[in-house]
């Protein structure tokens, strides 16, 4: 699409002579004579470069720039005087005039001119539809994030409900046979998986939670040491599956903790089944609670591969 420009000047014969030699170059030209009639265009169109002059009839160039930037600022201004001084330049840079013109005008400079101000506005106005693009594309993926966190919410509420049915029946069931020790077994691994499940169901709730930043901790004083003694007793039955060893060194004479220890216990569970999963058969997990100044520390040491060097500044990343 061509570009629009509006010549604004008293003098007709400039007016014209610019109109012949910038139509030459391919421009589409609009001529005012004074800043009123420069307004009354501008207000009905929309003018990608405004040559101005700066002394006309009825304002100064700088009077009618404040009064078309109110408008737009987006139409690129190139100033154009005879009588060049320090203070019209000022004035003219602080109006965000583009250029600034000597008459009697060099049209090549002109020319230039004109070229650079079409670039400077493409790039203004693609930089703005990039800026727009990017808000609503940030606006979507809230609310698509928004969408996520309530559909994994119910997704949770709703497990939740049919795992408790399930093991309400099991446990009903259990209660009346007698199991001979291959069905104990099959049993044990019915509740153990039960509990699994219900585990990475809280996981799911928890994820909820922290997506719409509503994630609570309940902190409580108790025995680290115990804590751990008591979680390892499900993993060890997994971990059992693949002939791996499952056991806990704790220091003597530790402090309570003060902390959630529901919150400790995921990730030690985490910490535990993950270990389980990248152990290999005949392996060894073990868990240290030890002190540490005047807390207690947890740590979790296996037998696996670990973890190659290269992903660990990325262990924690999103």
């Amino acid at each position: 699409m061509e570009s629009k420009i509006l010549v604004v000047d008293d003098d007709a014969h400039l007016r014209e002579t610019l109109r012949d030699l910038l139509e030459m170059e391919g421009y589409k030209v609009f001529e005012a004579e004074s800043g009123a009639a420069a307004m009354k265009m501008v207000v009905s169109d929309f003018f990608h470069v405004i040559l101005m002059d700066f002394n006309l009839t009825d304002k100064t160039g700088i009077e009618v720039i404040k009064d078309i930037r109110k408008l737009n600022t987006d139409s690129q201004i190139l100033m154009m005087t005879a009588h060049a001084s320090l203070d019209t330049a000022v004035r003219a840079i602080q109006e965000s005039v583009y250029d600034f013109l000597i008459k009697p005008v060099d049209f090549n400079y002109l020319r230039r001119s004109i070229k650079k101000a079409e670039e400077k506005l493409y790039l203004e106005q693609e930089n703005k539809r990039l800026i727009d693009m990017l808000k609503h594309n940030n606006e979507e993926l809230d609310r698509l994030n928004g969408m996520k966190s309530k559909f994994m919410s119910m997704a949770s509420h709703d497990l939740s409900n049919s795992l408790m049915t399930l093991q309400i029946s099991f446990e009903m069931l259990a209660a009346t046979v007698n199991p001979n020790p291959d069905q104990k077994k099959k049993m044990d691994f019915i509740n153990t998986s039960i509990a699994q499940i219900s585990r990475l169901i809280g996981d799911l709730v928890d994820w909820a939670s922290i997506e719409q930043g509503k994630l609570r901790m309940e902190k409580n004083y108790f025995e680290m040491d115990k804590m751990v003694q008591e979680m390892i007793v499900g993993p060890k039955a997994r971990a059992q599956q693949k002939n791996i060893e499952i056991t806990a060194e704790c220091s003597p004479g530790l402090k309570m903790v003060c902390a959630d220890k529901r919150r400790i216990g995921q990730v030690l569970l985490n910490l535990l089944e993950n270990g389980i999963r990248h152990t290999q058969r005949g392996g060894k997990i073990t868990v240290y609670v030890t002190p540490l100044e005047d807390s207690v520390c947890v740590s979790v040491k296996d037998t696996g591969e670990g973890i190659d060097p290269e992903v660990l500044p990325k262990l924690f990343q999103s």
